[in-house]
């Protein structure tokens, strides 16, 4: 007897679950960051629905000089700022009828079943880019102040800012570069934070690798060398989640170093499910796909930002 769909499901999940594995795998453009690039989001992985950090006040301060035979000085390191984030459930189902399967309507199907996986993908990249869509507004650090802010008060006590006043040029980003390295952190030691990553908006996107990438200073007539593309080496991504048409805006643009703290938390990588025919009063198959994860920052240290204004 002929294998149908009617005798083996498995196979009518797996046919669906290999377009849907390729479409949301499929590679991104050049330099577009995803909520998996390890370089705008340190991947987390927690085993509840609700994980709690704390802020490290840091390594102990500054050394001290010891004369001989003097006790080693000594450092009490302490948490404080608590910050809660709770994963979310994203969620959402496919109804292919027994007999639109059934009769091969193969490339109507995938074209479904992509499209499904190409919005699973973008409602991810979404909802991650949701903490610099409010960077300045509404996502928060453990201290109560905005993730880029004038105003976050270390544990220690001093105001600290990691605002960068300007649209994205060779003058700001140097300015940018300057204040990572100048930085200081919760115990207030400087920490000399070497520039990583620059993330921008889509739009800003050519305009930061001109800034970074090319081999003379960019926008003159001069024939300096470009340190940025010489010297830092650093990694430019861009994603259209950050710009005015997703919420947020067209000129903000931040630099992180290796050490920033925005965080993805992932409860449950993307799953799917089929749900057979057999149990459906309407003989649809029901493909049924979901994923669990927060995001959040817990600490400034690592990352500065400008509005562009």
């Amino acid at each position: 007897m002929a294998v149908t769909s009617a005798l083996s499901p498995a196979v009518v999940k797996t046919q669906l679950d290999a377009i849907f594995v390729q479409e949301y795998d499929y590679p991104v453009g050049p330099g577009m960051a995803t909520a998996e690039t390890p370089s705008i989001f340190k991947q987390y992985r927690i085993d509840n629905s609700a994980h709690i950090e704390q802020v490290l006040s840091g390594g102990g301060g500054f050394w001290q000089v010891k004369g001989e035979e003097d006790a080693v000085p000594q450092s009490s390191p302490r948490v404080a700022n608590q910050a809660t984030y709770v994963a979310s459930t994203l969620a959402n189902s496919l109804q292919i009828s027994k007999e639109f399967f059934d009769d091969n309507m193969h490339n109507t199907y995938a074209e479904m079943v992509r499209k499904f996986a190409t919005n699973a993908k973008a409602t991810r990249d979404k909802n991650a880019f949701g903490i610099y869509r409010g960077a300045f507004t509404t996502t928060l650090t453990a201290d109560g102040a905005t993730f880029i802010s004038s105003t976050h008060t270390t544990i220690q006590g001093p105001v600290v800012s990691n605002v960068v006043t300007g649209a994205l040029s060779p003058t700001t980003l140097n300015n940018a570069i300057v204040s990572l390295l100048q930085q200081v952190s919760q115990d207030g030691v400087v920490m000399g934070q070497q520039p990583s990553c620059l993330l921008v908006p889509s739009v800003l996107y050519k305009l930061a690798l001109e800034i970074t990438g090319s081999q003379l200073v960019s926008d003159t007539a001069n024939n300096a060398i470009n340190v940025y593309s010489s010297t830092y080496n650093i990694e430019v991504y861009h994603s259209p989640y950050l710009g005015a048409a997703q919420g947020g805006s067209d000129t903000a643009w931040f630099l992180l170093s290796r050490n920033h703290d925005v965080t993805r938390y992932i409860r449950q990588e993307i799953t799917t499910d089929l749900v057979d025919y057999i149990y459906s009063t309407n003989n649809n198959y029901v493909y049924k796909g979901m994923f669990r994860e927060t995001y959040g920052v817990t600490d400034y240290v690592g990352a500065v930002g400008s509005t562009g204004l």
